[in-house]
């Protein structure tokens, strides 16, 4: 396993008692956990079952106003690559989070996109 899956495993320590419901609960019950990626900056991660991993953040933060589209959700390979789509606000970055594909083709070769918007990184991608 990779160092950072290793990291993806260890408890965050993070609180999120001071972040707004409407971000936190969505969040939460869609599986995603906090996550402190260094230099002051916070996502919330989930693993996926192929051993990839989501990311949604709020400018680097894991609080932000859930109807702006200030988010970002991104798809990251355990073993690198990654498919990053930004401008959402949190509902669509959820939706992202379950549509968006791995960065790891089937030949294993690895996808490393940024997109305006998850359509266009669905019908490049899919």
């Amino acid at each position: 396993m990779s160092e950072l899956a290793d990291d993806l495993d260890r408890p965050t320590g993070l609180r999120t008692d001071t972040v707004r419901a409407t971000v936190r609960d969505p969040l939460t019950a869609a599986g995603f956990r906090p996550m402190d990626l260094g230099d002051g900056c916070h996502a919330w991660f989930r693993r996926s079952d192929d051993g990839n991993h989501a990311l949604i953040s709020h400018n680097n933060a894991l609080d932000g106003d859930p109807t702006v589209g200030d988010w970002i959700v991104g798809q990251y390979g355990e073993r690198g690559g990654f498919v990053e789509v930004g401008g959402l606000p949190l509902s669509r970055a959820l939706e992202g989070a379950d549509v968006l594909p791995s960065p790891v083709r089937p030949d294993g070769s690895m996808v490393e996109a940024l997109y305006p918007s998850l359509q266009q990184a669905l019908d490049d991608l899919g």
